[in-house]
C-alpha cells in the first residue's frame, strides 16, 4: 500500500470511524449470509445452516477486533477506547479518584516547587545569547577572600587600569567587560519631589555588547560614555523598573535624573527579562563606572597599603573593585586564557614593585589568573542555598515515592473489586498486552490529573518559597518564573509517576483477572494475592518515611541549636538600624554632625536606655580586616576591625572583661586607643595584662585600653572572630562614617521601631534607613535558611508519615475484612476482644519493624549528605533515633486503632452467616 493510501485509510479510520464500522458490520453480515446460503444449497435446513456458519466463522466480536487490529491507526483507536473506559471508570468512583489525584498532586507539587527554585538558583543559564561563551576572570591569591558568589576557590577583584590592560590583551578576537555588584543609591526623577531608593550597577562601556543584548528602547552604554568631558553622563534603566516605578512612560528617555546628586541622562531601556549577571536580583539602573568618585561608591573593595580610597578608584591600580567577565568563543579560549595570564602577570609584577615591604611584594607577585565559565551567571543564593536545595530535592523525591506506593495500594485494593470484570474480558479474548495498556492508561490519566494539580500548587508554592528565600514581598526576578523547563519537568515527573505506581498494580490486575472465579466467595472476599502486593508497598512507604523523618529531626534540631546560641551580646530590648549616609547624599565633613544628631534623636525616644553608632552592625555580615603590628609580635597579623562610638558596648550588651570603654575624650587630640577581644589577648599576651600594650596598622602607635568578650559579630554561622575596635572619632588614613545605629530600650521593643523611624526622619529627613528592626528579627533572618529548610523538611516528613499511616491503615483494614470468618470463629471459640485487637496490632508492628529497620539503615547512609547543613548535631545522634522510633510507634498505634477496634467488635454470628 502506498503512503498516500495509508494516510487516506488512517484519515477514514480516525475521522469517519462510524462509516467504517458500518461498512465492517455490513461486510460481516454479507459474509455470514453468503455462507448460510452455501450451507442451504448443500442440503442443510436454514436453522442448521446458520448454526454451522456461526461455528465456522467463530465469534463475530473477535473477528471484528482482529480486523480493527489490522487497520491503519489501530493503536490510536485502542488508545481512544482505553481513555474513554478509564474516564468512565474514574467517574464511577469519585472517592478513589479525588483521593488519588490529591495525593499525587501533593507529591508532585512538592517536587515541582523545589525543582523550580533549584532550577532558578543552580541550573538555569543566563538569559543572554550564547551564554556558554561567557567566562569569568578570577585573580587567585594565597590570602584571597572566599568567593561569596558561588565560584570556585578564592579570588580578588580587579582594578580599573588592570581591567583595561586585560581587555587590550585579547582584543579584537574576544571582548571583556567590567561591573560592580548592585548597590543602593538615591535617585530623583523628573517630576518627582521625593527621592527614591534604587539598586544600580556601575559598568564598563562594553557591558551590554559583551552580553549580547539589545536595547528595547533608545540605546545602551558604549565606551564613549565612560569619558568625562564635562557633559552630563548617561544612564540605562531596566524594563522592570521602567514599568514598575515609572509607569511605562516613554517620555522618560532623554530626561535627566540625579543619582546621589550626580546628574545623568536616560538614554535607553533594557529588554524585558534582562537582569544582568546576577540572576536573583534585578538592578534598576546602569551607570558608567567612571562615576565612582562622584557617586561616592565605596562597596566591595580590596586595596593594598599604597592605596587611597578617598581618591577616584579608576586611576588607582592598587584598588580592586571590579568583576571582570568576557565573551570568548570556545575554540579561542586556550589562546585567550594564555594572553590574559601573561598580561595579568605583568600587571601584578608592576604593582608588586611599588610595595616597600618584601613580604607584600612576594605575596602580590604570587597572584595568578583563572578563566572559568559563567554560563549560569552569579547568584547570591547559590552558595547559601545550593546544598539545602539538593537535600530538599532528595526529600521530596522520597515523598513522591511514598505517594506512588500509596496510590499503588489504592489501585491494588481497586483490583480486588474488578476481578469478575477482568475475568469476563479475558474470556472474551482480551490479551495480556491489551489489559496492560488499559490499566496503564488509567494510571497515566491519574498521573496527568495529579501533575496538573501539582503544577498549579507548585506555581503558587514556588513563588511563596522564593519570596521567603529572598525575604521579599514584591515582584520576583524573572529567573523564578515558570517556563518551558518547569513544564517539561512536570510532564516528565507525571509520566515517571504513572509508571511507578501503575505498572506493578497493572500486572497484579491482569493476574487477578486470569485467576479469579465467579463464586460468591471469590466476589466478596479480598484475594490473598492482592494482600501480598500491598504489604511490601507499605513496608517501603514506612522505610522511605523514616528517611524523611530522620532528616527532618536533624534539621529541626539544627535550627533549635542556632536559636540557642549565645552570640556574645544581649539580644533582648535591642533595636538596630542600618543606613549609608554617603548614598543619601551626605558629605564626609557632615559625618560628625550626623552622628550626634542620630544619637540625640534616638535617646529622645521614650524608654531608650542608651544608643550608639558603629561602622559595622551586629549580624549584618559586615566585615573589614587589616594587617596589624602588635607590640612584642615579630610577624604582621590580620584581624577584623570595627569603629564604634562611646557607649557602644553598654548598648549592645557586649561584656567588658577589663579596662574601660571609649569615652568622649577619645578624639584625635589624644593618643589613639583601641579595644581588643579576649581571643587576641590570649594569643598575644598569654598570662599578661594587655592594657597599655600597643598595636597599629604600620607601627604600634595605638594603646589598648580595654578587653571585651568575643562576639559573633558577622553571622551566627561562623565562630566569633577576633576583633579590634577603634573610636569612630579617630579613623585611620581613610575617613570612617557611621552606618549602623543601635538603640537599647529599658523595656519591650514592641512599637518602638516606628517611633525611632519617625524620630530619625525628623532629625535627618535626607537619611534613608535600609533596615530598622529588633535585633531578634535580624538574628532570625540570619538563620533564615535553616528555618526555611527545617520547616519544609517538617512539612515533607508530616506528609510522608500521613501517607504511610494511610497505607498502613488500608492494609490492616483490608486484612481484617479478609479474615472476617477467621476472627468470627476465634470469637465464637472464646477469644477476648483485647486478644483480637492485639492480633491486628501485632500485624502492624511487624510491618513497622521491617520498614523502620530498613529506613534507619538508609537514613544513616543518606544522612551524611546533610552534614554541611547541620550544626551541633551529628548523624549518629542517639536522641534522633529515639525520636524517630517514638514517632513511628505513635503513627502505628493511630493507624491500627480503627482496624483493631473493628476486628474486636465483629459479631461471630453475622460473620459465619455471611460466609
Amino acid at each position: 500500500m502506498s503512503r498516500m493510501s495509508r494516510l487516506s485509510s488512517l484519515w477514514r479510520n480516525l475521522v469517519r470511524r462510524d462509516h467504517v464500522e458500518r461498512d465492517l458490520d455490513d461486510e460481516m453480515d454479507a459474509v455470514f449470509a453468503l455462507l448460510v446460503d452455501e450451507k442451504i444449497a448443500g442440503g442443510m435446513s436454514p436453522a442448521n445452516a446458520r448454526r454451522a456458519a456461526t461455528l465456522e466463522i467463530g465469534r463475530t466480536a473477535v473477528l471484528k477486533d482482529q480486523v480493527r487490529q489490522a487497520r491503519a491507526g489501530a493503536f490510536l483507536e485502542r488508545l481512544r477506547q482505553d481513555v474513554r473506559y478509564a474516564v468512565r471508570s474514574l467517574r464511577r468512583t469519585p472517592g478513589f479518584t479525588v483521593t488519588a489525584v490529591l495525593t499525587l498532586g501533593l507529591g508532585m507539587g512538592a517536587n515541582i516547587t523545589i525543582f523550580t527554585l533549584l532550577d532558578a538558583v543552580i541550573f538555569k543559564p543566563l538569559s543572554v545569547p550564547a551564554a556558554h561563551e561567557l567566562v569569568r576572570l578570577y585573580e587567585r591569591s594565597p590570602k584571597g577572600v572566599p568567593d561569596s558568589e558561588g565560584g570556585a576557590g578564592q579570588y580578588l577583584s580587579f582594578s580599573f587600569p588592570r581591567f583595561r590592560r586585560l581587555r587590550q590583551a585579547i582584543a579584537p578576537q574576544s571582548s571583556l567587560a567590567a561591573s560592580t555588584r548592585s548597590s543602593k543609591f538615591i535617585a530623583r526623577f523628573p517630576g518627582s519631589v521625593q527621592a527614591l531608593p534604587i539598586r544600580a550597577q556601575l559598568v564598563s562601556g562594553g557591558y551590554f555588547a559583551t552580553l549580547g543584548v539589545p536595547a528595547a528602547r533608545g540605546r545602551l552604554l558604549t565606551d564613549e560614555d565612560l569619558r568625562v568631558d564635562g557633559a552630563d553622563p548617561v544612564a540605562v534603566i531596566s524594563d522592570g523598573f521602567w514599568k514598575r516605578s515609572l509607569g511605562s512612560n516613554v517620555g522618560i528617555l532623554g530626561q535627566t535624573i540625579a543619582v546621589n546628586g550626580v546628574k545623568a541622562v536616560i538614554v535607553g531601556i533594557t529588554r524585558p527579562g534582562f537582569v544582568g549577571l546576577w540572576t536573583d536580583s534585578e538592578p534598576d539602573l546602569w551607570l558608567p563606572l567612571t562615576l565612582q568618585a562622584g557617586l561616592r561608591y565605596q562597596r566591595n573593595v580590596s586595596s593594598y597599603t599604597n592605596a587611597d580610597r578617598n581618591q577616584p578608584w579608576t586611576a588607582q591600580d592598587a584598588i580592586s573593585w571590579l568583576i571582570v567577565f568576557g565573551r570568548v568563543a570556545p575554540a579561542d579560549l586556550p589562546r585567550a586564557a594564555a594572553r590574559l595570564q601573561s598580561a595579568n602577570h605583568e600587571g601584578v609584577v608592576a604593582l608588586a614593585d611599588t610595595f616597600a615591604d618584601g613580604e607584600s611584594r612576594r605575596e602580590m607577585a604570587a597572584h595568578t589568573l583563572s578563566v572559568e565559565p559563567l554560563v549560569r551567571g552569579f547568584s547570591a543564593l547559590r552558595s547559601r542555598f545550593s546544598q539545602a536545595l539538593f537535600a530538599l530535592a532528595a526529600m521530596v523525591a522520597i515523598v513522591l515515592l511514598v505517594t506512588c506506593a500509596n496510590v499503588a495500594n489504592l489501585l491494588l485494593t481497586r483490583a480486588a473489586g474488578r476481578a469478575r470484570d477482568l475475568r469476563i474480558r479475558v474470556s472474551l479474548g482480551a490479551t495480556t498486552a491489551r489489559l496492560l495498556q488499559q490499566c496503564l492508561t488509567e494510571s497515566v490519566i491519574l498521573a496527568g490529573l495529579g501533575g496538573a494539580a501539582g503544577l498549579l500548587a507548585g506555581a503558587w508554592a514556588s513563588g511563596a518559597l522564593a519570596r521567603a528565600v529572598l525575604d521579599a514581598s514584591g515582584d520576583l526576578p524573572p529567573v523564578f518564573s515558570l517556563d518551558i523547563r518547569v513544564v517539561v519537568f512536570s510532564a516528565g515527573i507525571s509520566l515517571a509517576t504513572a509508571l511507578l505506581f501503575g505498572f506493578a498494580p497493572a500486572l497484579r490486575v491482569i493476574r487477578t483477572g486470569r485467576t479469579a472465579g465467579f463464586t460468591t466467595t471469590e466476589r466478596n472476599s479480598p484475594g490473598s494475592s492482592i494482600m501480598k502486593g500491598m504489604r511490601p508497598l507499605v513496608a517501603c512507604q514506612l522505610a522511605l518515611s523514616v528517611v524523611v523523618v530522620f532528616a527532618a529531626f536533624l534539621l529541626g534540631r539544627t535550627l533549635i541549636n542556632f536559636v540557642r546560641i549565645d552570640p556574645g551580646f544581649a539580644v533582648d530590648h535591642l533595636v538596630s538600624a542600618s543606613f549609608d549616609p554617603e548614598f543619601s547624599g551626605y558629605q564626609r565633613d557632615q559625618m560628625p554632625a550626623l552622628e550626634q544628631h542620630l544619637l540625640a534623636a534616638a535617646k529622645a525616644v521614650p524608654g531608650v536606655a542608651s544608643a550608639a553608632v558603629s561602622w559595622c552592625g551586629l549580624v549584618t555580615n559586615c566585615g573589614t580586616f587589616s594587617g596589624f603590628r602588635i607590640e612584642g609580635a615579630t610577624e604582621r597579623v590580620s584581624y577584623h576591625e570595627n569603629w564604634v562610638s562611646p557607649g557602644y558596648f553598654a548598648t549592645t550588651g557586649v561584656s567588658l572583661v577589663s579596662g574601660r570603654e571609649f569615652d568622649g575624650g577619645d578624639n584625635q587630640s589624644r593618643a589613639h586607643v583601641a579595644i581588643i577581644t579576649e581571643s587576641i589577648a590570649r594569643r598575644h599576651f598569654p598570662g599578661l595584662n594587655p592594657l597599655g600594650k600597643r598595636l597599629g596598622f604600620g607601627e604600634p602607635d595605638t594603646e589598648i585600653v580595654g578587653v571585651v568578650r568575643d562576639v559573633q559579630s558577622e553571622t551566627l554561622h561562623q565562630p566569633p572572630v577576633p576583633l579590634v575596635y577603634f573610636p569612630i572619632e579617630q579613623p585611620p588614613a581613610f575617613r570612617i562614617f557611621p552606618r549602623n545605629l543601635d538603640v537599647r530600650f529599658a523595656g519591650a521593643v514592641d512599637g518602638t521601631v516606628s517611633a525611632i523611624r519617625e524620630t530619625v526622619r525628623r532629625a535627618e529627613p535626607n537619611l534613608s534607613l535600609d533596615t530598622l528592626e529588633p535585633m531578634s528579627a535580624r538574628i532570625a533572618r540570619d538563620v533564615g535558611r535553616e528555618r526555611i529548610v527545617a520547616y519544609l523538611a517538617s512539612a515533607f516528613a508530616i506528609l510522608a508519615l500521613l501517607l504511610a499511616a494511610l497505607g498502613l491503615y488500608g492494609v490492616l483494614s483490608y486484612a481484617v475484612a479478609g479474615r472476617t470468618r477467621e476472627i468470627g470463629v476465634r470469637i465464637a471459640l472464646g477469644a477476648r476482644p483485647a486478644t483480637i485487637a492485639m492480633m491486628v496490632v501485632r500485624d502492624a508492628l511487624k510491618l513497622v519493624a521491617v520498614g523502620t529497620l530498613a529506613g534507619l539503615l538508609a537514613a544513616v547512609a543518606t544522612g551524611r549528605l546533610l552534614r554541611a547543613l547541620l550544626f551541633d548535631v551529628t548523624v549518629s545522634d542517639p536522641m534522633t533515633y529515639g525520636l524517630v522510633a517514638g514517632v513511628l510507634a505513635m503513627v502505628t498505634l493511630l493507624a491500627a486503632y480503627l482496624p483493631a477496634r473493628r476486628a474486636a467488635r465483629i459479631d461471630p454470628t453475622r460473620a459465619l452467616r455471611s460466609e
